[in-house]
């Protein structure tokens, strides 16, 4: 795993120093991965929940109610 160095604490102040000097083209591909991030974060929340609710038994059920409503698709 890479060792990292201390977020300093004046994180937010150095930040925004960077993104006023950067390029247009920089700040937009840094806004292309703080994107991802948020993507990734999103993909992780979600399986964690759907990993939850497949060990509380919530979907075990599923393929029978998927052959329900096909039936009643079928004969609607």
């Amino acid at each position: 795993m890479p060792t990292f160095e201390p977020v300093p604490k004046n994180l937010r102040e150095q930040m925004t120093k960077r993104l006023a000097s950067m390029s247009d083209q920089d700040v937009a591909a840094l806004y292309e991965l703080w994107l991802l991030k948020e993507k990734l974060d999103v993909r992780q929340q979600m399986s964690d929940q759907a990993e939850q609710e497949m060990a509380a038994g919530t979907w075990d059920r599923l393929p029978e109610i998927i052959r329900e409503y096909r039936s009643r698709q079928k004969s609607a």
